[in-house]
């Protein structure tokens, strides 16, 4: 049998679910998963089991549960089967390491450590991505939903993220900031206060050039710790903020550091294929997220040659008659508008999950269809990861409110479908950003640019705050909109502005305006 913690409990025999029945029998069969091969005793077990109120019935139900899960662990062959044995003073689950998500992904983790030890931080890197997305979502997130509060739930997420800085590190280490830049923001977001975090966005930011970004996450992190504890930051943390200001030798990448990219997409089939979130699993901060993005994935692609390239890389469409201009490489500065859209589903037990992929299917042609009538760009997609930019090729005046209008299509697409009774599961989050980009444009690409840079940035911090189901924008976004698109008024930080419907205005010309910018 298999069992996966690391995220909703599930168990499966043969590639088979297997139901684990009630609350009660699911969190013994948790809490002896988490101390598998060791014998927990009865009274530790009333307590987790029941840690308000202990019925007197107590034991009485403990007993029922253990025969119940024992006919739930006799499925599948007899060598891959999980034992529950009465070991006293209590009992004992002894299971195949290989068989629990959580096992394989600490042997992974350490697998990893020894890498970077070593010096390989590209292998590193590699193994600690394959860690991590080993998880999908909270540790027992469905059981957490109900209120469940061990201390061990909390020992799990601090491993996570030890995890995911050591693959942050290892990113860094062979200069992969531009690539770690989306989900290390993302990450201090979700963790304002976690200082090596902190730390490892401020170098990525001052090795992409953005000194003055950097030492805000100083400000912010420090008037946070002394505001809430009293407390300066940690002395390393101090002294990057110096090193930053004088411009130190150390933080440059060194001059041997490998250029192996951490992520590598092999095949087509590869690219359909969901990826866990690094970054956004955390319970207290954000519902169960199983299956939700790897988001720089929408914005990292391999190419042929093995080199790594990073931004939106949109795919060619028909664009009345619009087609690239002709780049076959090189790169430039244009300024673009960027949409983001980010599908979430809740999935209980017995959903329709052809609907789930009809829904996906809806989606990404309507991000098609919009594109092509508003001059856009499609991304290619990654489910559940979409993307569109505008003013890529043939700049427009109004490319922002051409990129606003096509997230709004996405947004009442979704009311729309459940008017319907459809997509009753889909949650989305919209973002738009706009700004100074770097176009890149590669031969593999056939004159399509990548785009890197501010408006993919802020797309990537409205979408890890921003509530379901609006559109929310950057300041640049509103500024170049205003005129056509109503808001609701408010500070832009952190959320960004919430972008409600066009003017009636708005819709006048905005199919006819002809190309004012050039694109050389």
């Amino acid at each position: 049998m298999d069992f996966r913690i690391l995220g909703s409990l599930q168990a499966s025999a043969d590639g088979v679910t297997v139901p684990l029945g009630g609350v009660i029998k699911r969190r013994l069969a948790a809490y002896l998963l988490l101390n598998a091969d060791r014998v927990v005793p009865t009274h530790k077990l009333l307590d987790v089991l029941w840690p308000e109120e202990t019925p007197r019935t107590a034991r009485k139900m403990i007993g029922n549960a253990v025969r119940g899960l024992r006919l739930d662990l006799a499925h599948g062959a007899p060598e891959t089967r999980a034992v529950l044995l009465t070991r006293a003073p209590g009992y004992q689950l002894r299971v195949d390491p290989d068989a629990v998500d959580l096992f394989r992904f600490r042997r992974t983790v350490e697998r990893a450590r020894a890498e970077a030890g070593a010096g390989a931080h590209a292998a590193a890197a590699r193994t600690l991505r394959e860690a991590l997305g080993l998880w999908r979502g909270a540790a027992l997130a469905d059981l957490a939903e109900d209120g469940l509060k061990w201390p061990e739930l909390d020992g799990l997420e601090s491993e996570r993220l030890d995890a995911l800085e050591n693959y942050f590190e290892a990113g860094l280490a062979i200069g992969n900031h531009h690539e770690l830049l989306g989900e290390l923001q993302t990450a201090v977001a979700e963790d304002p206060l976690r200082e090596r975090l902190s730390g490892q966005l401020m170098l990525a930011l001052y090795r992409c050039g953005r000194q003055t970004e950097a030492l805000s996450v100083f400000r912010r992190i420090r008037g946070e710790l002394v505001e809430q504890y009293g407390l300066e930051p940690s002395r390393e943390l101090q002294r990057l903020e110096r090193d930053i200001l004088e411009h130190a030798p150390d933080l440059d990448m060194p001059s041997a550091a490998p250029t192996e990219p951490v992520t590598v997409e092999h095949q087509r089939a590869s690219e359909q294929a969901r990826v866990p979130s690094l970054v956004g699993q955390q319970a207290a901060r954000r519902p169960d997220v199983s299956g939700a993005p790897l988001m720089s994935r929408v914005l990292s692609r391999m190419a042929p040659d093995g080199r790594h390239d990073h931004g939106v890389v949109p795919a060619l469409v028909e664009d009345g008659g619009r087609q690239g201009t002709g780049h076959r490489a090189g790169h430039r500065r244009g300024r673009v508008s960027v949409v983001l859209v980010w599908v979430r589903h809740d999935l209980p037990d017995g959903h329709d999950l052809d609907g789930v992929q009809q829904a996906m299917a809806e989606i990404e042609a309507l991000m098609r269809q919009e594109c092509a009538r508003n001059g856009g760009i499609v991304g290619s997609a990654t489910a559940p990861m979409y993307s569109a930019v505008f003013g890529a090729d043939s700049p427009r005046r109004d490319d922002a409110t051409r990129a606003v209008r096509t997230a709004f299509a996405v947004r009442d697409w979704l009311d729309f479908s459940r008017l319907r009774g459809g997509a009753s599961s889909a949650r989305l989050h919209v973002a738009v950003g706009t700004g100074d980009a770097c176009l890149a444009y590669l031969s593999a690409h056939h004159g399509v640019p990548s785009v890197t840079g501010d408006p993919v940035d802020r797309c990537f911090r409205l979408l890890a705050m921003a509530p379901e189901g609006q559109v929310r924008v950057c300041e640049a976004t509103r500024r170049a909109t205003e005129p056509d698109i109503s808001y609701h008024l408010g500070p832009e930080p952190p959320d960004g502005w919430e972008a409600v419907r066009s003017r009636p205005a708005a819709f006048h010309g905005l199919q006819t305006e002809d190309a004012f910018l050039g694109t050389g």
